[in-house]
């Protein structure tokens, strides 16, 4: 998996997109988190809406990775909010219901309002 830096805007939303294949590989073992990676230590105080168009793949790890990032996005004031789901994730986000937890969107704004933006 690669995150990149899609922009930081005035409103108080990060854009990050997010690439490649989501597996237990892509996390270490001292439990840091990969957003901390690209946005540093205060990554979970933001409102974060997460491009993964990118995202061909996903195992169960990145599943409890995105509901535990979630979770450390709600105790800090921040969010999280994914769109441009490719079909098969989308299916497997399905079938394990993540978007009671994390808003799974159909574009950025979709993203933003799902987070409390304007549209």
């Amino acid at each position: 998996m690669k995150i990149s830096l899609g922009g930081i805007e005035r409103d108080g939303f990060v854009k990050l997109v997010v690439e490649g294949a989501i597996t237990a590989l892509d996390f270490s073992v001292d439990g840091k988190n990969p957003l901390e990676a690209t946005l540093g230590p205060a990554w979970a105080t933001f409102r974060l809406v997460l491009d993964v168009g990118g995202v061909p793949y996903v195992d169960s790890s990145a599943v409890g990775w995105l509901i535990g990032s979630q979770k450390a996005c709600r105790d800090a004031g921040g969010g999280i909010a994914i769109y441009r789901l490719q079909p098969a994730v989308k299916q497997v986000f399905d079938l394990l219901k993540v978007n009671k937890v994390v808003p799974t969107c159909d574009n950025e704004l979709a993203a933003r309002e799902a987070l409390g933006g304007k549209a």
